[in-house]
Parts: C-alpha cells; structure tokens; sequence
C-alpha cells in the first residue's frame, strides 16, 4: 500500500480483481492468488461542492520490527458496506531496499471487500492473507488468500484479531478461538518464490481505514455509501490496543494508545495526496489520526477517521 509500487499494481490483472476474480493457480503446493494493499484521491460531494475524501494510516517501520511470536490487537471496525475498507497487517522490514512484493506481506485483517457487499455479508465477511515474490508475466504475484465468514457482525464492538509465527507456519485467530481462521506453512525453500525466503524475517506494523478501490470495486466517489449523511460523512476505526509477544509468550512491546496523543517514538503517521496501488480513493493526512474515546464503550484508542470534505 506504499507509493514506490502503485505503478506495478495499476495493471489490468488487478483491476477487477478482489477475490471474486482472482487468477488461481497452483505454485509449490501453495494456492496463488493475485491482490494487495494501497492509496488516490477523489473529488465532488453529495452536497454539490468540491470536496476529498481524507484518511489515516499509521506504521512502525523503522522504530518497531519483531519476528516470530505472536501479535494481537483488539479493534472496533465502522459499518463498511460500501466502500470502506480497514485494515491491520504488516510489510517486511526491508521494504526500502526490497520493495513490494518483494519485502512480503501479512494481512491480519481486511474488511469490506466485494463479495461481502454483493453476499450482503459485509459486517461478518473478512479477508486475510500472506503475499510475497514479485510482479509475474501476467500482472499477478504469488499470494495465498483466504475469506472468512463469521458468524455474527463483526462491526458492533471490539474483537480481538491475533496472528501466532514461528518458522513452520503463519497462524490467525479472532477473540480467542482455539482453532486459527488462517493457516499458511512457510518452512518452504526450495522452487521459485518459495515462501521460506519471505517470511522468516522482521516484519513492521500498519494499521489504515482506506476508502475505495480494487478491495471494495468502488471506484467513483458517489459509489462510497459508507461516508453518508447519517454519520456527518465520518466513520471511524478504533484500536484499543496492539502487543507483540516473543516465542516464550512474553510480552515483547505494545500500546495502549493511552495517549493524550499518538506516541510517534513508535508510529509514523503517514501523509499522502497523490494516492496509489489500488486506486482507492482518499488521501492519507495527519489529522485523520487521533487518541481519544470511543463513544459507546468509553476506552482510549487509536481513532483513525475517514472523511467527506
């Protein structure tokens, strides 16, 4: 979802892509898929006036990398039907020199996607994923994906997403289940892209509420129904908390976002008004990100807003 590989992801393969048409085939054993994460603005408003639509995300790179163990974080996702598209993953700590795929991607959470809207299951129906290698002759690129559809809205209060690695296999979980929703073995190092040379490495934290593009299939503002005028064209990601545990189960760093501001010895906040890889439709700014209360239940959190200007 950076900016040095939006031209690699406006390719065609992807542009009707989101899961509902991926391009499947098998490679060493591991089902590959092509999608991603990433960033463009937009312009004209329900209220007939210039506008844009403004986001946030956030990432540790550079001050925060761990690998293996576990990390977890407990959100509150906005109503995102249609158009919103949250998310909490993490990029290989060498993205600077390796780029994208190259670096290596891990997608804890994904929500909003196209087959939840068409199913009419987009409160249950989320995403999450590892990929990896390079852009392929097709336009595509090694990745292992998988939707998950659970049982009730995922939308209403706090649940707590977890990712558990070591060097055998990425594991996922939600709210303490005893089984993962999420399985990907990474002890792989032989064939072409094996997923052992991508994943058993440090790895960095994003968290972003983006609005539109190739995740969602939206791609004109007036198709973003989420952003209405029965929230003031605002909506809402909230992050309680997010620790990281080493392989014996200690805690190993965290944040409570307890603020009164976000502590950027540990987070960049990210700043982006050219847009990017999946053609969405906001812009990244600073004040979309913000520690405050969460209306309903009361807890200081991360708040990263998406809005209607």
């Amino acid at each position: 979802m950076f900016n040095e590989y939006k031209t690699l992801m406006k390719n065609p393969f992807l542009k009707n892509h989101p899961l509902k048409k991926s391009l499947f085939f098998v490679f060493l054993g591991i089902l590959i898929t092509g999608i991603g994460c990433s960033e463009t603005p937009a312009a004209a408003d329900p209220a007939d006036k210039n506008t844009v639509i403004t986001s946030a995300r956030i990432n540790s790179l550079g001050k925060f990398s761990f690998k293996y163990g576990s990390i977890e974080a407990s959100i509150k996702l906005p109503p995102t039907a249609n158009g919103l598209w949250p998310a909490f993953w993490l990029l290989g700590a060498d993205y600077k020199t390796s780029g994208w795929p190259g670096c290596g991607e891990i997608d804890i959470l994904e929500m909003g996607g196209q087959n939840g809207i068409e199913s009419g299951t987009q409160d249950k129906l989320f995403n999450q994923g590892c990929h990896w290698g390079e852009i392929l002759g097709g336009g595509g690129h090694p990745s292992y994906t998988v939707e998950y559809d659970y049982p009730a809205s995922l939308q209403d209060t706090f649940h707590q997403y977890r990712m558990v690695w070591d060097n055998q296999k990425i594991s996922m979980y939600i709210d303490n289940a005893p089984a993962p929703y999420f399985v990907m073995n990474i002890n792989v190092f032989s064939g072409s892209y094996p997923v052992g040379n991508y994943f058993n490495k440090p790895f960095f934290i994003l968290f972003n509420l983006a609005v539109g593009g190739d995740y969602p299939g939206i791609y004109k503002q007036e198709e973003i129904t989420a952003l209405n005028k029965g929230n003031a064209y605002i909506a809402a990601m909230y992050v309680d908390y997010v620790r990281v545990y080493d392989s014996a189960g200690q805690l190993v760093w965290k944040d409570e976002f307890d603020g009164p501001a976000l502590d950027e010895t540990k987070w960049n906040i990210e700043v982006n008004d050219l847009g990017g890889g999946n053609h969405e439709l906001q812009s990244y700014r600073r004040e979309n990100v913000s520690i405050g209360r969460e209306p309903v239940t009361g807890k200081n959190c991360l708040i990263l807003k998406a809005a209607l200007q």
